[in-house]
């Protein structure tokens, strides 16, 4: 646990470039998550030039072993012709002797700040005004990737200190473990975890942290005490720390024990990637000014209906509609949505937006978001007419654009959307949770027009 994140940390040591030991220090800032090597050589005349090294090795003065990964140069002065500066920054290090250049391990365990509650896990119980510390029991395991995935808590309080403190700080954290049968390499762990503390971000509406994170090797042994663990090796990577919002519990999309246990989420995750990314600017970016944080999310939609409908095929999508609807009595109304004359034109060889968003608005043709299809038959087109507004501007798209609080409305509809048809897709329905955000959305509108009225 860091105390301050604010703080560099100074490790000083001797690193192994190319053939040449050469003195210096890594610096790391786990705010910015800068890891940054800083050398100096003695040269006789002219300095060497470097660029980027896959890895570079070396030993601390406390004797601990370290190797940065994907380090690249960005600083190479010399000094009177006798000194040369350098400095490397890196993607990642790892604390541990490895005997390979690209060490594989059987394991990754994570602890993660901000997703206690998400977990539903706790080794703190709160019973009639009387707070016990027991053990979590039993956790399910998650069979993705070809791994084994399982959720626990780190618990770390001074109650049992002795003689016992005036004032004591309990802290709980959930632990990720990703777990091989086979060893992988780092960046197989890496990406994995990265994938789950998406899923958790996107769940929870707010950035989580990685407060720390270890890999294992089965294959080397460790003797604690008289019991043999395997050989632990601290891992540290350059992901900046996020602020956190601290929404309320009462707004998560869906907790952990909502995923379905026996559903390999493993194809449904790499898909969701790019949509998490984009989702997440709502929230993970500070200051990102509204137009950007729409042409992401409306960007997102686009690609979420790309990669889970029709295989984004206009074939199949245009097929898909006469399978569903031409027997409604409403289907004209609805072929006016779906198919429109701009997606039908033989020269329109792709699903178009309007088409990808009233998709979605239509859904299950169960009303969920009637206002905006069946009430409102234009809302996706202005939406469409917004985005290209805002990509390609032009005087006469200005007054089709929406703006202002109009935009910060249409923000909030199609996060509901979106949240919605993804939650669907990992087999989650939040139907009522949608509908309640949408009748509090429509009563502030109603409010909002009753005191503009006034």
């Amino acid at each position: 646990m860091w105390n301050n994140i604010d703080q560099d940390r100074h490790y000083l040591g001797q690193f192994q470039i190319d053939d040449e030991t050469i003195p210096g220090e890594i610096l790391y800032n786990k705010k910015s998550g800068i890891i940054m090597l800083s050398l100096k050589r003695k040269i006789e005349s002219i300095g060497k030039s470097f660029g980027k090294k896959p890895y570079i090795s070396g030993e601390l003065n406390t004797g601990a072993v370290v190797k940065l990964f994907n380090t690249r140069c960005v600083k190479n002065h010399t000094e009177n012709f006798s000194l040369q500066h350098l400095h490397f920054l890196a993607d990642k290090m790892l604390f541990g002797k490895v005997e390979d250049c690209y060490p594989k391990f059987n394991k990754m365990v994570c602890t993660v700040e901000n997703a206690l509650a998400w977990s539903g896990l706790s080794q703190v119980k709160d019973e009639f005004d009387k707070i016990t510390i027991c053990g979590l029991g039993d956790v399910p395991t998650y069979n993705w990737y070809g791994v084994k995935i399982r959720f626990r808590t780190d618990l770390k309080n001074d109650f049992w200190t002795t003689p016992r403190k005036e004032e004591c700080k309990v802290v709980e954290r959930l632990v990720i473990e990703i777990e091989s049968t086979e060893k992988q390499p780092m960046d197989f762990f890496i990406q994995i975890r990265n994938d789950i503390t998406a899923l958790i971000s996107f769940a929870i509406k707010d950035n989580i942290n990685v407060e720390s994170q270890s890999l294992f090797d089965y294959d080397i042994p460790r003797m604690i005490g008289p019991i043999e663990s395997h050989r632990e090796f601290v891992l540290i990577t350059n992901e900046p720390y996020h602020y956190l919002l601290n929404s309320s519990q009462f707004w998560y999309n869906f907790y952990l024990n909502q995923l379905p246990i026996n559903d390999d989420l493993s194809d449904k995750l790499t898909k969701l990637k790019p949509i998490f990314n984009l989702y997440l600017s709502l929230f993970k970016y500070e200051d990102m000014p509204i137009e950007m944080v729409f042409l992401n999310i409306v960007q997102a939609i686009e690609t979420f209906h790309s990669r889970f409908f029709y295989k984004d095929k206009k074939k199949l999508y245009v097929q898909s509609v006469y399978d569903r609807f031409e027997k409604s009595v409403h289907f004209e109304s609805l072929k006016k949505l779906l198919l429109s004359d701009t997606q039908m034109d033989e020269n329109c060889n792709f699903i178009i937006l309007v088409s990808r968003l009233n998709d979605l608005l239509i859904g299950r043709y169960d009303g969920l978001f009637y206002e905006f299809y069946g009430e409102d038959s234009e809302y996706a087109q202005r939406i469409a007419d917004t985005r290209h507004y805002y990509t390609h501007y032009g005087k006469s798209k200005e007054a089709k654009a929406l703006k202002g609080d109009d935009l910060l409305d249409a923000i909030e509809i199609l996060r509901l959307l979106l949240e919605y048809n993804v939650c669907l897709v990992l087999g989650i329905d939040r139907r009522e949770q949608t509908i309640s955000s949408l009748r509090s959305y429509f009563a502030h509108k109603q409010l909002d027009n009753h005191q503009v009225g006034s």
